[in-house]
Formats: C-alpha cells, structure tokens, sequence
C-alpha cells in the first residue's frame, strides 16, 4: 500500500509539473513581443515640413506601443539627400531586408516605377507620403497608396490669407498706396507637382478675390531656406523699395525669405506668406512677424501614417478601415494660420 501511495504521488507531481510547464508557455506566448519592421525613406532630411513629420511619427508609434503590448514597432529613416538614386538603393536593402511596410517620401515624383515594381515584386505595401508620385505608378501596383494633402487648396487659403488682410488692412500690403500688391514669388522645384500648382492657383485665388497684384519677380529656391536667402538678398538690391510681399510655396523658404528681412531692417517694407505650417514660422506669424502661412498639419500626417502601418505592418487588414479616397489616396485637410488680430 506504501509502495502504491508513493506511485499515485509521483504520479500527481508530475502532472503538476506538466501543467504547470504548459502553464508558463502559454504566459510566454502570452508576453511575447511581435516586431514590424518599417523602411521610412525621405528626400531631405533637412526639409522642417519632412522633420516634424517623422518626429511626431516616432511620437505617435510611442503612444501606439504603450497601448498594444506585445507589439513592438522599429523604423529605419533614410535621407536621400536629394538624389533619386541614393533613393533607390536604400528602398532595395529595405526590400531585402524583408521590411514590413515601406513610407517613401519621394525624391523625384515622375521617377516612382522603379521603386513601385520592387516593392510590388516583393508583396510589400507601400506610401508615398507628402511628394505625390504621378497617378498612374499610384495605380501601377496593388498596395500603392498616397498620403498627403491638396496642392491646390493650399495655394487658395493662401490667396485668401492676402486677400483677407488686403480687404481689411490695405495698408499693411500696399506700402505704397498706389492700389496694388506688388510681389515677388519664391517656388520650390522647378517641375515639380506642387510648385507648379501652388504658383498658379495662388494667382488665381487673387484674381478671383478681386485683388489687383503685379508681379516683379520670381525665382526658384527648391523648397530650401538657403537658396531663398541668398534670392531675397538679391531681390532686396535689385529692386529697391518695389517689393512689398514675397509669395513662398513652402515654409522653409520663407523662413530664408524673413531672416534676410530681419537682417537688414526690412520686414516693415515687405510682408512674406508660407504655406505648411511649421512650428517656427506658426509662432512668427502669432508676433506679427510674418504675415501668414496655411498648416498643413504635420501631426495629421503622422497619425496618418501610424493608420497605415496599424492596418498593414501589425494587423494586416490592408486598407481596411482607413477612410481613402479614390483607393489610393489619404488627404489631410488644410487651415489659414493667422495674425490673432488679422481676420480669421
């Protein structure tokens, strides 16, 4: 009977052992961290409208993971520098490397097949963000989709911000009281999607506001404060007293624009405008130093991107629940930024 008793007691001990070594397995199933991988590919890093995009991305992943244990999300930002090339490349390590979800802030937009066809040959979904590629390589994949916001509406709010402040304060655009805005215009890149669109429709805005406006120059700066600075220091020589708003596509270069004008004791002869809503020029606009810009807010966008690599990289729905237009496109809607006591 002794004999039977230690038998049955083994037995019961190493049941427990059993369950308990299933019990612990299935705790580190539980606790086990799964990890997404995701390339995020820019043109420049150097762009404050791409920085803060990335920077409120790696904000927005924080709060995501604190929410959802057990996944872990790693990006790897490659800068370009500016050549399509360098692009490409990093997009074939991220390619071979097998990442999850890739995030191209592309270089050259009318150059985006090559990185579509790879990406598409190795069944990894892929964004375009803020520099839209040309529609047809949008379509040319099956999980190609864009992220961003319309050139065109911008270009209209910041007619709007001129015309708003013409209409209420005339004074403060036209120095010289003759009835018209004479103005200098600083583009991004010469071709480029946007800078084309931006320039027109500003224009257009105007024209159908009524504002009477003439033109004395314009130049192209690519979207970099340094190139603009170096313009408007040349402006400021060459056409004395005639400029008295400088129409920038991009917030960078009108951050160039108003340091030059700060420098040599100008910024009451000329008013600037921007558009994207950085952080810097949002608080010169607030003390009325620069006369406006239209937010396009970065922190939109990186909640925007974080949807993507929810729906793709983690939960692996694909689009599902993401609120696209057209399939392929995710568009961030615009607001004027504003002096507090110019119309708003």
């Amino acid at each position: 009977m002794k004999k039977k008793a230690v038998y049955i007691g083994m037995a019961v001990l190493a049941a427990g052992s059993i369950l308990w070594g299933c019990q612990e397995k299935e705790k580190e199933a539980e606790t086990e961290t799964r990890e997404v991988q995701i390339g995020v590919a820019v043109y420049n890093e150097k762009d404050a409208f791409i920085s803060s995009i990335c920077e409120y991305l790696g904000e927005e992943i924080y709060e995501y993971e604190k929410s959802h244990s057990g996944i872990r999300i790693r990006t790897e930002i490659v800068d370009a520098g500016g050549s399509q090339q360098e692009q490409n490349q990093q997009i074939e390590r991220f390619v071979s490397l097998e990442y999850d979800l890739l995030l191209v802030n592309i270089v050259d937009r009318t150059n985006a097949a090559v990185i579509i066809d790879r990406a598409s040959e190795a069944g990894i979904p892929l964004v375009f963000f803020n520099r839209e590629p040309v529609r047809e390589d949008i379509f040319r994949g099956q999980e190609v989709y864009y992220e961003g916001s319309d050139a065109r509406q911008s270009a209209l709010l910041q007619a709007d911000i001129i015309a708003d402040t013409f209409q209420e304060k005339p004074e403060v655009l036209d120095k010289d009281g003759d009835g018209m805005i004479e103005f200098a215009m600083l583009e991004g890149e010469s071709n480029h999607q946007d800078t084309l669109i931006r320039s027109e429709w500003v224009l257009k805005g105007l024209e159908e506001r009524g504002v009477p406006i003439r033109k004395i120059t314009s130049a192209t700066a690519n979207w970099e404060r340094s190139q603009a600075k170096a313009l408007v220091d040349q402006w400021i020589d060459e056409y004395p007293g005639e400029i008295e708003l400088i129409i920038c596509n991009n917030d960078d270069m009108a951050l160039g624009a108003w340091e030059v004008l700060e420098e040599a004791k100008c910024t009451d002869d000329m008013q600037v405008v921007g558009i994207d809503g950085v952080q810097e020029v949002q608080e010169l606009v607030q003390k009325g130093k620069i006369l406006g810009t239209v937010l396009c807010d970065t922190k939109l966008h990186a909640k925007a991107l974080l949807s993507f690599i929810d729906a793709f990289a983690v939960r692996e729905t694909k689009a599902e629940g993401i609120e696209l237009e057209d399939e392929r496109y995710y568009m961030i809607p615009m607001d004027m930024i504003v002096q507090e006591d110019e119309v708003q």
